[in-house]
């Protein structure tokens, strides 16, 4: 059914896109670099067009007097071992801990076989059925409906749920969810998200320790009151506009995660179950009450829903009804219909 809508592409375009998300991490701090120490030069540019020795001291470079372009390739090429290292690093620390650091994100605790025996032979059973190995399982202690995968390899992959869902859903439901985020797995997308959080993570982490440098070195030796204040206006507007086109790339980011990874799950889960009207009404009830407030919005678009924005501009999932809208083309039912799945007890 989802090999149909162009599957094994899509896996090979996920596959490609986290090769080139890891790729981007030293070029992007080398751009931000080069941009960073090219704005500065024109800033404190003098009359005569050149950055004087005592700025390129504070910027920590060879105290001589420069042009701002020279100022740039001075800089990038004193720092670029050190935007090398922190990529190595950064993406070390994100391929040995991502699931500690989105667990923390997210509040997730691990559950065991005897604290949800019946989640536990749905998800065994969901992955006997491809052949897969049962990823590990959390739940977030939360009234909300909402449920997510992460991992980059097969032992790291992970499906977390939350209480509101364990308790509002009925069985079938419960297993369309899970065999919804195992598809999530299949199909690749739980790695590129992983890398895309890393990754914003890293502009974010950037973006304020240059902040704080740069509030430090504002408030350097000058050459009078004026100067000094001068140069702590400069700076913090220079600041500001690294924090923008940092904020402008993390949106930017957005765009390369496809929407349609949404349906192709949904798709997943009815391949997997054969009922398209438990992801319905699971995806019904999940619009109801989707919010879980305290995690971070880089981690919500892992979720099975994420809420759209004011503007709908950079959501990161398709609207509900249009998700329902393509299951019910896919299991060839009605356009409109109530559910036939009775809303049983689960316990």
């Amino acid at each position: 059914m989802t090999e149909a809508i162009g599957l094994y592409s899509y896996r090979w375009n996920n596959n490609i896109k986290s090769a080139l998300l890891l790729t981007a991490f030293p070029l992007l701090l080398l751009l931000l670099l080069g941009g960073f120490f090219t704005i500065a030069g024109y800033i404190y540019a003098q009359p005569d067009g050149l950055v004087s020795p005592s700025v390129a001291a504070r910027l920590g470079l060879v105290p001589q007097a420069m042009t701002p372009w020279q100022l740039a390739k001075e800089g990038v090429t004193f720092y670029w071992p050190a935007a090398f290292g922190i990529a190595v690093v950064w993406t070390m620390v994100g391929y040995f801990f991502n699931g500690a650091m989105i667990r923390a994100a997210t509040g997730a605790k691990p559950i065991e076989r005897r604290d949800a025996p019946k989640l536990y032979n749905m998800l065994e059973n969901l992955c006997i059925s491809r052949g897969l190995n049962m990823p590990r399982l959390y739940i977030i202690d939360c009234p909300g409906l909402n449920a997510y995968a992460t991992g980059l390899d097969k032992n790291s992959f992970s499906i977390t749920v939350t209480r509101g869902l364990l308790e509002k859903l009925n069985d079938t439901e419960l297993e369309a969810v899970l065999a919804h985020e195992l598809t999530h797995i299949i199909n690749r997308d739980v790695r590129l998200l992983v890398i895309s959080i890393v990754f914003t993570g890293m502009l974010s982490f950037l973006a304020q320790m240059l902040w704080r440098w740069l509030r430090f070195v504002s408030y350097g030796h000058g050459a009078g009151q004026r100067r000094a204040n001068r140069g702590t206006f400069a700076l913090m507007l220079l600041a500001s506009i690294m924090l923008a086109v940092g904020y402008v790339l993390a949106l930017a980011l957005r765009f390369a995660l496809s929407r349609r990874r949404e349906y192709l799950a949904d798709a997943g889960a009815v391949e997997l179950t054969k009922q398209p009207e438990a992801m319905i009404s699971a995806l019904e009830k999940i619009s109801s009450n989707p919010e879980i407030p305290h995690v971070p919005p880089e981690v919500q678009q892992m979720f099975i829903e994420n809420p759209p924005s004011v503007f709908g501009l950079f959501d990161t999932h398709p609207p509900i009804r249009d998700r329902i809208r393509a299951l019910r083309t896919i299991g060839r039912l009605p356009p409109q219909g109530e559910s036939i799945i009775p809303d049983t007890e689960r316990r």
